[in-house]
């Protein structure tokens, strides 16, 4: 049964990250980063941290970006946090963090994690990434009723909510999580920009193309709101020199109804799907026939 500590993690820019590390009954010399969904704190991934931990090859760390949920200090109003924050500081940190006290780090990424990634300046330090429902933002990947809505949320509601709240409320996403406005508004720039979050900026592309590590990405096909097929081939394309592979799966196929884009982490779906990633990260720490 795997055990829980929490812990802080104190980022370049001196901003406090809240984290918590799940070990099994033994010490393992690998890590796994869970790296977060807008919005999701890092309790809703507690049940496959557990999991992930029980096999006896890894530790894994789940975490809050700045402004979320445990790590997020005062009000979100007084939040200043961008999005890139959460990839250029909070998961840079973690990556450090491990790098001292284990042989080999893997992350698995949910959702924007797919987008902050390379942000982080030691993304070399990861042995393999497995990205679950990471997409561009760019709203031309959307179509049909799906892309009016994108639209509203990249034209209206953001603009609206963030100018009457001085935030992103939950509401606004489906979830009850706030985001602060600085990472709203950047959000909506990758939403608006037919770059997404490469934005045109040399710099920024630069760092995508020095991704060289395997990324596994993963589209659930009743995922049509949040994660299209097309917005995630989108980003995987960006990621120019990773080993990028690429997985369409079908809940019908699973003998399953729904997964959605926050279905892969729940328990219900421990069964089906969590064995996927295991298998994934496991093939680079074991020598093959």
């Amino acid at each position: 049964m795997a055990q829980a500590e929490a812990f802080e993690i104190t980022t370049g820019d001196q901003t406090n990250i809240s984290a918590t590390l799940y070990t099994g009954d033994t010490k393992s010399n690998h890590l796994i980063i869970v790296c977060p969904a807008t919005g999701a704190p890092q309790g809703y991934y507690r049940g496959f941290a557990e999991y992930a931990a029980d096999y006896k090859d890894f530790d894994v760390v789940t975490f809050d970006y700045r402004g979320i949920g445990k790590s997020l200090d005062g009000s979100v109003i007084d939040c200043k946090a961008k999005m890139s924050d959460w990839g250029i500081y909070d998961l840079e940190s973690l990556i450090k963090w491990g790098e001292k006290k284990y042989d080999k780090l893997f992350l698995i990424g949910h959702s924007v994690a797919g987008q902050i990634f390379p942000k982080a300046s030691s993304h070399s330090k990861i042995t393999a990434a497995y990205f679950v429902g990471s997409q561009s933002a760019y709203f031309g990947c959307w179509k049909g009723l799906w892309l009016l809505y994108v639209l509203f949320f990249w034209y209206f509601l953001i603009p609206v909510t963030t100018f009457i709240f001085d935030y992103l409320p939950g509401w606004a996403m489906g979830g009850n999580i706030p985001i602060p406005k600085n990472a709203a508004l950047e959000w909506r720039k990758w939403g608006t920009h037919k770059g997404g979050v490469l934005q045109g900026n040399r710099t920024i592309i630069e760092r995508f193309e020095s991704v060289r590590i395997p990324i596994h990405f993963v589209n659930i096909e009743d995922d049509k709101l949040l994660g299209p097929s097309k917005a995630t081939q989108r980003l995987m394309s960006q990621y120019k020199n990773a080993v990028t592979t690429f997985q369409f799966i079908s809940p019908k196929n699973l003998k399953l109804k729904h997964i959605g884009h926050f279905g892969f982490f729940k328990k219900k779906f421990k069964k089906p799907l969590w064995p996927m990633p295991m298998f994934f990260f496991t093939q680079h720490i074991k020598k093959l026939d």
